[in-house]
């Protein structure tokens, strides 16, 4: 307690200051430290109240972040698969805000290439494997020779087609990102990645995966299947394409039709590239032999 007169320190619970002699007032000293006290009560509160919840909001921020990362699991993705079959437009608005991330768009369209490299090659062991025996008075029957599994090429089925089917869903994106481009729209790439990953799904289930199964029992059915599967995706392809970048009906239009000519010009392209081109070598060379 400092004296009124000279200054001095002197001990609390002294009367009289020790150097000067002058008589200490203690009722006041104690209410000074009362009031300094309650004082520090108050901010501490004022500290619990407004300072903690705002240095708690980064952790709560954290723990929702992870939960997050936890829920991009292999069987959410088969999940969203799954999903996008019975409500397309509902489950990917849902799924939004994870599909707009990098890296979670590249694993969805890894997986969906994935799938159609392998459904490829089950068809590609079925027709190799399953021989037609054609006879005169029997009619057709079929049977099974496993050791026809000798003549696949495995490497280049697989890897092969690997690369066309990522080509495919990677072409759609690049067509109409760039075609958002030129109408100056703002479009994310990656989403667009997404929206076409997800756009095929439909296609790959019917064409690649049920069609060559029905087919085996009635071809037709097979043929009505694939028609069904490839409207469904572009179904799906053209909405979500064009809530992403929100064109009028007019522009609508126009810039579907040039984005899927250029689709069908470039696929009729790599179609007889890759498919035909080899075929026609073939049959030059074996020609070419006879004569």
């Amino acid at each position: 307690m400092n004296c009124t007169n000279c200054g001095t320190y002197n001990n609390p619970q002294s009367k009289f200051c020790i150097k000067c002699g002058n008589a200490l007032n203690t009722d006041k000293l104690n209410q000074t430290m009362s009031n300094e006290l309650n004082q520090n009560v108050i901010t501490q509160q004022n500290y619990q109240q407004v300072v903690q919840p705002q240095m708690q909001q980064p952790i709560n921020n954290v723990e929702i972040s992870q939960t997050v990362n936890v829920n991009t699991s292999p069987l959410n993705y088969l999940m969203y698969l799954i999903a996008v079959l019975i409500k397309p437009f509902q489950c990917f608005k849902e799924e939004e805000s994870k599909l707009s991330n990098g890296k979670t768009s590249i694993i969805l369209t890894l997986i969906v290439t994935v799938i159609m490299t392998l459904a490829n090659l089950i068809k590609t062991i079925i027709f190799t494997v399953r021989v037609a025996d054609i006879s005169l008075f029997e009619g057709s029957s079929y049977k099974w020779q496993w050791e026809n599994l000798k003549y696949i090429k495995w490497v280049e089925v697989i890897g092969k087609n690997f690369l066309i089917y990522a080509g495919i869903i990677l072409a759609i994106t690049i067509v109409f990102y760039f075609g958002g481009l030129v109408l100056k729209k703002q479009v994310s790439f990656v989403k667009s990645l997404s929206i076409s990953a997800t756009s095929v799904i439909p296609a790959v289930c019917a064409v690649m995966i049920l069609s060559p199964i029905l087919g085996m029992i009635w071809s037709p059915l097979s043929m009505v299947l694939t028609i069904i599967g490839f409207a469904y995706s572009l179904i799906i392809l053209y909405e979500l394409m064009n809530s992403e970048l929100n064109l009028e009906k007019d522009k609508k239009i126009y810039f579907n039709l040039v984005c899927f000519g250029l689709l069908i010009i470039a696929g009729y392209y790599a179609y007889m590239k890759l498919f035909i081109s080899p075929v026609v070598d073939e049959l030059g060379s074996v020609l070419d032999f006879l004569n």
